[in-house]
């Protein structure tokens, strides 16, 4: 399992910089931090607060950044003294669902933007991927118990719901005018949907893709609110997502419910599972820290 990264909120994509480039920052046990990725970092925080309207408190903000590369140092350190590895194969996959996540020429343009070659790149989705691993460790792989997860559901002071969901199709563009003359098109000739995704997909001109069921609310604010609003066999859009526009169909919905203990289990489970790592993080990071010689060359 290695989806357990609850514990390492900067993206990946910031932490991709080779080490020796500027002087340390900071030094963990004989391993140094480099200070290029401390000034991305700050400068990567900054900006995401500017955009939420938010003055940084630059001090703050270079503590925090320091803290949080100091605990992945030793995060690293313990992983490899563990004998903890990483194949190439589980590179290969991160690589690739990162690449399908913000596609292709956004990933390019990102590593061209931050200076980074393949090998630096790999280099440190390994340490990501590493540090992962080691933090899934420090719970043992069944440590949730079926009458812990009973007792969860039995004690909750509000009932669990199931989410509305929707279960449709999407076409996806890169422009909002070439999914207008699409959709304009469709409705002058009466043109059905999936025929029209068919077109565009063997034309190469859009991504056609059968979504499956999901909660709108997980879209962007604009295309969660185009899908909440289409009825069971609607079709529309252009709607605007966090990349591109999308025509969507929506073939069947299912309203907001109140979720069984069966529907529940599996949910409860991870839940209490990310507790208890959370808990195994906080006891071994503050033991860690107390035997680990620490210089901080900045202020």
């Amino acid at each position: 399992m290695m989806r357990g990264r609850t514990f390492f909120s900067v993206s990946v994509l910031l932490l991709l910089l080779f080490a020796g480039c500027s002087r340390p920052v900071a030094t963990v046990n004989g391993r140094e931090i480099d200070g290029r990725l401390f000034d991305l970092l700050i400068k990567e925080k900054s900006e995401a607060l500017k955009q939420q309207l938010t003055a940084p408190d630059m001090k703050s903000l270079r503590e925090a950044v320091v803290n949080e590369l100091i605990m992945e140092a030793m995060i690293l350190e313990d992983a490899e003294r563990a004998g903890l590895k990483v194949t190439d194969d589980e590179i290969d996959k991160e690589i690739g669902d990162i690449k399908r996540g913000i596609g292709e020429d956004a990933f390019k343009k990102t590593l061209k933007e931050k200076g980074l070659k393949p090998a630096q790149f790999r280099k440190r989705t390994r340490e990501k991927l590493l540090m992962s691993r080691f933090m899934e460790g420090l719970v043992n792989r069944e440590p949730v118990t079926g009458e812990e997860i009973r007792n969860y559901y039995a004690a909750s002071q509000k009932p669990f719901f199931k989410p509305s969901q929707v279960l449709m199709n999407m076409i996806e563009f890169e422009s909002q005018e070439t999914a207008r003359a699409v959709i304009r098109e469709m409705r002058e000739k009466n043109i059905d949907f999936d025929e029209m995704a068919k077109r565009q997909a063997a034309e190469k001109k859009a991504v056609a893709s059968d979504y499956g069921w999901v909660n709108p609310e997980l879209f962007s604010l604009d295309l969660s609110y185009g899908v909440r609003n289409l009825r069971a066999g609607q079709y529309g859009g252009p709607f605007k997502g966090k990349r591109n526009y999308y025509l969507v169909k929506v073939r069947e919905k299912e309203k907001e419910t109140i979720a069984s203990f069966d529907e529940m289990r599996d949910t409860i489970k991870n839940l209490l599972l990310e507790q208890k790592r959370q808990a195994a993080f906080a006891h071994w990071l503050d033991a860690k820290k107390k035997s680990s010689k620490v210089e901080v060359h900045i202020r």
